[in-house]
């Protein structure tokens, strides 16, 4: 049977509703420069250019799948738009904090536009 976005989206449960299926990564991203695994330069890199007030303008991000580049640049993003002011560890406590991290669990199905 061919899948549709209905069927990709919620997974049965044995002898309960359907609950929505969440990627892997979605529910186990890092929230911390200290919690990259296998990306300690970058997390160091990152974290010292926070520190000593020295962020570039921009960063890109490359590398094979599941290395970590998504997982940096929102650690980045957090740390750098904390209402604390820029910090190395990001507060994770913001009001400032994208819709998603107040809404665990949700994929982009639901952060698209017009919904």
């Amino acid at each position: 049977m061919p899948s549709t976005a209905a069927n990709a989206e919620r997974l049965p449960t044995e002898g309960g509703p359907a609950r929505q299926y969440v990627v892997v990564a979605r529910r186990y991203r890092p929230q911390t420069f200290a919690e990259l695994i296998g990306q300690e330069h970058v997390a160091q890199a990152l974290s010292n250019a926070i520190s000593t007030d020295r962020v570039g303008h921009a960063y890109l991000f490359t590398g094979a799948r599941g290395v970590g580049k998504t997982s940096a640049a929102r650690i980045l993003a957090k740390a750098l738009n904390c209402q604390r002011g820029p910090a190395p560890v990001p507060c994770n406590q913001c009001d400032n904090l994208p819709e998603h991290q107040h809404r665990r669990g949700r994929g982009r199905a639901g952060n698209r536009r017009g919904q």
